[in-house]
């Protein structure tokens, strides 16, 4: 919580396997995979002067978390919208714990309902008075099987990558998401930020962004993101009390002296103090990455066979 606002769910996480079952690997030259089991679902290298990042994605990504009911979603997603988004972060909390199969390894982890990390689109949204939902996703979804993420335009990317092709709108399980859209009990769709990419992945719910894509509506989100841990959170918050300490009792020498102004200072003080204590344990941390299993040589062997190096070249 923040004030009267709900912020996200912390996991704090000790029993996910040390090596996920989603992970993030990385090897010389800025090159990197993801893998999911053994499949090998996404490549890329990134730019040596980090100005984009050329991609691959590669077919046999399979969703990480088993499909909603219809009667599970009209039960979760009934009443009022924030009731269901702290229904929905405590399901989702629920199965992605469960599953083994996604991304979580030991640590500590925000589970929110909103996506911090594409507010540069959102503020240009902002402005553009005449953006809608088909223009706002149009930039913010990557649904080609290769290409580029570019850094340099908009320093940095923020974008929501497809793990498989989105489906049609006409495609049947798609028509019967579309129902769930306009009754508003649609599970949201779950995105996982990988800082190494500086991108959200698309883990779950392909079919449901692809019914609220076709019913011109916003999707409902969920996030998952390696945050701060307990320890850092701590030494935080240590620093934090000592200056609000030194502040506050300079403030209020100054309101014992009647300087005018230092009563509505010391109120203030209090509120930054306490926005304070809250902003590390959401602080966002570098997400992390295993070595490659091979090094180079492996990450040249697959990217000869999916052709990234015609990415590469195709600029």
């Amino acid at each position: 919580m923040r004030g009267d606002r709900w912020q996200g769910l912390l996991l704090d996480v000790t029993a996910a396997p040390r090596c996920p079952g989603i992970v993030v690997e990385v090897t010389g030259g800025g090159r990197l995979q993801i893998r999911q089991g053994p499949t090998v679902v996404f490549l890329a290298r990134l730019d040596a002067g980090h100005y984009h990042v050329d991609y691959r994605r590669l077919p046999g990504y399979d969703p990480i978390l088993p499909p909603v009911r219809s009667a599970d979603a009209r039960r979760i997603g009934g009443g009022p919208a924030e009731d269901r988004g702290l229904r929905w972060v405590y399901r989702f909390a629920d199965l992605l714990t469960a599953s083994g199969v996604g991304p979580l390894y030991p640590g500590r982890w925000l589970l929110q309902p909103s996506a911090p990390n594409l507010r540069y689109v959102e503020a240009a949204a902002s402005v553009r008075k005449s953006a809608g939902t088909a223009e706002r996703w149009s930039e913010l979804l990557v649904d080609d099987d290769a290409g580029q993420l570019d850094w340099y335009v908009h320093g940095g990317s923020g974008l929501v990558l497809a793990m498989r092709p989105m489906s049609r709108a006409d495609d049947a399980r798609v028509k019967s998401y579309r129902k769930q859209v306009r009754s508003g009990t649609l599970p949201p769709i779950l995105l996982w930020w990988v800082s190494v990419l500086d991108s959200y992945l698309l883990l779950d719910g392909h079919d449901r962004l692809a019914a609220c894509l076709a019913e011109v509506v916003e999707p409902p989100l969920m996030t998952l993101t390696a945050v701060v841990d307990a320890d850092e959170v701590q030494r935080c918050h240590a620093w934090s009390v000592r200056r609000h300490a030194e502040t506050s009792a300079h403030i209020e020498r100054e309101i014992s002296k009647g300087t005018p102004g230092a009563a509505d200072a010391l109120v203030a003080e209090r509120g930054r103090f306490a926005d304070e204590l809250v902003a590390p344990q959401l602080r966002a941390k570098t997400s992390r990455a295993w070595m490659l299993p091979g090094g180079v040589a492996q990450w040249e062997h697959v990217a000869a066979v999916t052709d990234l190096a015609r990415v590469e070249n195709h600029r």
